[in-house]
């Protein structure tokens, strides 16, 4: 099956650089960086030392390599690889002077291939889901050792995969150690894989990734924040928040959609409920219009100051987002249903009282308006989530421990 997914990616390749043409125009590409999607380099190791490769796709898995960012960068060279624009545009912003950024080669054989012989690393942590089928077999066979961490499988990949399970069991081969980042991800990764699986935690809850700031000056608002929002969860929240807003002449709302491209299709739908909003980009001064919020990397800001968050992903078959972002800024989170991502720690956040789950959007308005009124409630479930983000969530000992294994074992050392 490989050696056809390697014919059928050389038959693709002018597609593949049209549709690259297309995504700059889209400014889903970089222009003056389109080339390291081909293997072409942008940059030469900067010093002797022996290069780690930490792939990371997206911004969310980007963020979770911090503690392994910073464990590792004074004495290795850090080659980290990213797939979207606006986690490469905050790798550079955030830790430019400690890694070396490029865009993962597309899986295409020459282009793997160029790609490892120019920067030959010495050792490869690969983060999460993004498997890729030429690129893993290509790192297996020039033995070069690599671990998997925070690996996570859907139901719904899960039910892909089992139509493929040969495949995903070859991929998870690739790997030297593999650690999955929930228990229940580390039963369906073992259902289709002979592989041994370890569970040491979730690397996007090492503290180092939570930041805080519970010393909120008092206001006489009562801030209500939407977070990680995805496409038709805001169009199902927003009349009844309309509601609220009438109701209560101290609420402020703040709207941060899971992907901020969106934030202009968000301020027409307020503008549909007849609610004033502005976005943060063109924020001026302290109005008591809805912010929207446009910009990566900024969420932390508004958890500061908001009372109550509803967490999204989770109305919508996302499967939820990280509840312990607002939890550690002393905030009363609500959640939908759909909750496969972090289905352990709700439910150890449910038996602690530090979130609420709703099964509708009439007990969201139920919920809302409960802590609206009852202070006592809202400060309780703020208190309690605010502890259980003090909690220790991941073995970031063991992980070190196994990664120093394969770096001393293998002489993987500065030069």
């Amino acid at each position: 099956m490989i050696n056809l997914y390697k014919i059928l990616g050389l038959i693709l390749i002018p597609l593949i650089k049209i549709n690259t043409l297309i995504r700059i125009k889209k400014s889903k590409e970089l222009s003056l960086r389109y080339k390291e999607r081909y293997g072409i380099a942008s940059k030469l190791p900067i010093n002797n030392k022996k290069v780690i490769w930490i792939h990371a796709a997206s911004l969310g898995e980007f963020k979770s390599t911090d503690h392994l960012i910073k464990k590792y960068f004074k004495d290795y060279t850090l080659l980290v690889t990213t797939t979207t624009v606006s986690a490469a545009n905050f790798a550079q912003q955030k830790y430019g002077d400690k890694i070396i950024h490029q865009f993962a080669p597309l899986d295409i054989n020459i282009w793997v291939k160029r790609f490892l012989l120019h920067w030959n690393p010495a050792f490869v942590i690969w983060v999460e889901s993004d498997l890729w089928p030429i690129t893993l077999n290509m790192i297996k066979k020039s033995k070069i050792k690599a671990v998997l961490v925070n690996v996570r499988l859907s139901p719904k990949s899960l039910k892909r995969w089992k139509l493929l399970p040969s495949l995903y069991n070859n991929l998870m081969h690739c790997f030297n150690e593999i650690f999955a980042q929930s228990r229940n991800d580390q039963k369906r990764i073992q259902s289709l894989s002979n592989k041994n699986i370890e569970f040491i935690g979730n690397l996007k809850l090492t503290q180092s990734n939570l930041s805080s700031n519970i010393s909120k000056t008092k206001s006489k608002y009562l801030t209500i924040m939407l977070a990680n929002t995805h496409h038709q969860e805001e169009a199902q929240i927003l009349p009844i928040l309309k509601n609220l807003l009438k109701h209560y002449s101290n609420l402020k709302l703040i709207i941060a959609p899971r992907h901020p491209e969106r934030s202009k299709v968000i301020e027409n739908l307020c503008l549909q409920n007849n609610l004033a909003s502005e976005l943060h980009s063109r924020k001026k001064g302290n109005s008591n219009k809805i912010i929207i919020v446009d910009s990566f990397g900024i969420l932390d800001e508004y958890y500061a100051i908001s009372d109550i968050v509803f967490l999204g992903g989770s109305l919508v078959d996302s499967g939820g987002h990280n509840p312990l972002e607002p939890a550690i800024n002393n905030c009363a989170i609500i959640t939908g249903p759909i909750l496969f991502n972090w289905q352990n720690i709700f439910e150890e956040m449910i038996k602690d009282e530090s979130c609420i789950i709703v099964e509708s959007e009439k007990m969201i308005k139920n919920e809302i308006k409960i802590l609206i009124d009852d202070k006592n409630k809202l400060d309780r479930i703020k208190t309690n989530a605010y502890k259980f983000a003090q909690k220790n969530f991941i073995n970031t000992n063991l992980l070190e421990e196994t990664i120093n294994q394969y770096l001393k074992k293998y002489d993987v050392k500065s030069s």
